[in-house]
């Protein structure tokens, strides 16, 4: 067995004996494709499952477990009915979710009381350190903000005047980066000379220390260097006015002159204008994940030339979407092969 693979599968034994004992239920996100769905255990006995076309349903129940078969099953029915039942069997495997590379410690199959099965992965809560996007407080004053993220075994970030991914592994306290690389933009030498300082501070060894919202990184030699957690990025609370979209041939496209394609999410609804009519689909989002549902629309036909090709295309473009994040108030969609589907501008409000 390689090393890699080794480690893999330390990696996949600890997240699994690290669930809560047999007296508590394990907090997880399982979730699939085609169809989309998700199912989060809450603790408590509680679970809730969601699917992009309807409301989500908490269920109350209990798990079961072979030990010698690393497997257990949870039994849980909605309130008020007793037949309703779901079975969720978690099983400890490496499981790949199909629209990243990223591999998660447990696979799942669910029954639903309808008899579908559905099939998916498991992942376990991140540490404190993973899925927040940390900004560099000290040491110096740069002209850009310079920020990193730590997830699914990737560093990424913007440096200053590029953005930069590697890869990153923990050891307890220890925090090993790299190594690093990035696009390949030039900018004023100040600039240039600030990016290569951050490059180069974070990468290598370090010990690592959160509190609160702080995170600090001490390297063996020289400065540590310190960051401020961001806020959580957020789908809901925003109008976004879409600056880009996916045309459907493989292109990213700006807008037809005197149109506006936005955007509103809130409460499963994403809702908006598609350029010459309004429009609103139900979607589910599990933290960077998102599917949106077929939309409706209204019926007004709209004469300039390109609008209604764009509409067609921007509404299709929807319903490709698996992937987002959100950095400087900028949205960034993506499918699931990694082409964009859209980009969008976001400011505070409730939407159109």
């Amino acid at each position: 067995m390689g090393v890699t693979r080794a480690f893999a599968v330390l990696v996949l034994a600890s997240a699994f004996h690290a669930l809560p004992a047999r007296a508590a239920e394990p907090r997880l996100v399982c979730f699939g494709v085609e169809p989309s769905w998700s199912l989060r255990f809450d603790g408590g006995g509680r679970a809730t499952l969601g699917f992009p076309d309807g409301k989500p349903v908490e269920y109350r129940g209990r798990e079961t477990r072979l030990d010698f078969l690393k497997e257990r099953a949870w039994r849980g029915t909605p309130a008020g009915d007793a037949k309703a039942v779901v079975v969720a069997f978690l099983r400890e495997s490496a499981c790949s979710d199909t629209m990243s590379d990223t591999v998660h410690p447990l696979s799942a199959r669910v029954s639903l009381p309808d008899g579908r099965l559905l099939a998916g992965c498991c992942r376990v809560p991140a540490s404190p350190l993973e899925g927040t996007t940390w900004q560099l407080t000290s040491p110096g004053d740069p002209a850009a903000p310079l920020t990193v993220r730590f997830a699914d075994g990737r560093a990424s970030g913007f440096s200053g005047c590029n953005r930069f991914n590697g890869g990153f592994m923990r050891d307890g306290d220890t925090l090993t980066v790299g190594p690093l690389a990035g696009t390949m933009m030039a900018c004023p030498d100040p600039r240039m000379a600030a990016e290569k300082a951050f490059l180069d501070g974070l990468s290598g060894k370090h010990g690592v220390a959160i509190s609160g919202a702080r995170l600090t990184l001490t390297p063996a030699s020289g400065p540590p260097l310190v960051f401020q957690a961001e806020p959580e990025p957020t789908l809901e609370g925003f109008a976004w006015k879409v600056t880009a979209f996916n045309n459907g041939r493989h292109a990213v496209v700006g807008l037809v002159t005197g149109t506006a394609l936005t955007l509103s999410f809130e409460n499963g609804t994403v809702r908006g204008s598609s350029g010459c009519n309004t429009f609103r689909a139900p979607y589910t989002s599990e933290g960077n994940r998102l599917s949106i549902g077929p939309a409706a629309t209204t019926r007004m036909a709209c004469g300039a030339e390109g609008v209604m090709d764009q509409e067609r295309q921007f509404l299709a473009a929807l319903k490709t979407a698996k992937v987002w994040s959100v950095e400087s108030g900028t949205l960034d969609v993506h499918r699931a092969d990694g082409e964009r589907v859209l980009m969008a501008a976001g400011t505070p409000g409730s939407g159109p």
